[in-house]
């Protein structure tokens, strides 16, 4: 597993750390609740699986962050020993920055590890039904993990973001990646963060598009993330956001919030992350 360096903590590290400190706010009950979730998302050939059962990357991803922060090294290394026999998904470019995460993230040595010219190649492949904002944010946590923060290299994220920039009617979650790419890549992110402010709602939280009823855990999760990342002051809504937190754990797995009772790997790990975020402020 790729360590921290002195001046330099790479986003998916980060990610864990919050993860843990999301769990360790949970008592005792609750936490062997979300343990015994977690093994029972794990299909028998060592994959994590989607909301249907079936072993996918992207869940994949989550499954091992999820594993590696609450320390169940079980299903770290099963999943090691499947993500080392199965081809990458090289024409989901999505996909292929999940599976290469998860390979050199699980990896001692980052084996194996892909060319910055074929990550970059990889971060222009077009993926069906993938954003572009997304599929950005995938190629920089996949990127940061591997090569770290080499200015001269982002060279090509810098003209992605000068191509592409958000616009009100994308989901929250998008915004937050534009935040958070344009911010690793050294670039003003002042009018992405104001936008990420239009998504919330007083008393509730933050929403997937600015003009629906609900908040919902995953645009809560991406959306606090961005603003710390970012250095924003997001205290005043701590205690609204804490709170849909709290309203949306369900027997080990945190639900989306939307209303959707299916419990997944997904809503989980946005759970977990949402806490460690918040739990800065609920320890002042």
């Amino acid at each position: 597993m790729k360590m921290a360096t002195e001046n330099h903590i790479p986003f998916i590290l980060q990610f864990v750390s919050g993860i843990k400190n999301g769990f360790l706010m949970l008592d005792e009950t609750a936490q062997n609740e979300v343990r015994s979730f977690i093994e029972s998302c794990q299909h028998p050939d060592g994959a994590f699986t989607d909301r249907g059962g079936n072993p996918d990357f992207y869940y994949s991803l989550f499954g091992v962050l999820i594993a590696s922060a609450i320390d169940l090294k079980d299903l770290t290394d099963k999943h090691s020993d499947f993500i080392q026999q199965v081809e990458p998904p090289e024409k989901q470019g999505a996909m292929f920055f999940a599976y290469t995460l998860i390979r050199s993230f699980l990896s001692e040595n980052n084996a194996q590890q892909p060319s910055i010219l074929k990550l970059t190649r990889m971060l222009f492949n077009k993926s069906r039904n993938v954003n572009p904002g997304y599929q950005l944010f995938m190629w920089m946590l996949t990127f940061d993990f591997l090569y770290g923060k080499r200015q001269l290299i982002l060279f090509p994220a810098r003209i992605f973001l000068s191509v592409h920039r958000p616009t009100t009617d994308l989901p929250c979650s998008v915004v937050a990646a534009y935040a958070v790419a344009r911010y690793f890549s050294g670039l003003n992110v002042n009018n992405e963060l104001k936008m990420l402010f239009s998504y919330f709602e007083e008393g509730k939280g933050f929403k997937m598009f600015r003009d629906v009823n609900h908040p919902d855990l995953l645009s809560t999760a991406v959306a606090l993330f961005a603003l710390k990342t970012a250095g924003a002051d997001f205290r005043l809504i701590v205690p609204d956001c804490l709170n849909l937190v709290q309203q949306n754990y369900a027997d080990g797995a945190f639900l989306s919030g939307d209303g959707d009772t299916t419990r997944d790997l997904e809503y989980t790990f946005y759970g977990l992350l949402t806490l460690g975020v918040l739990s800065q402020y609920e320890q002042n």
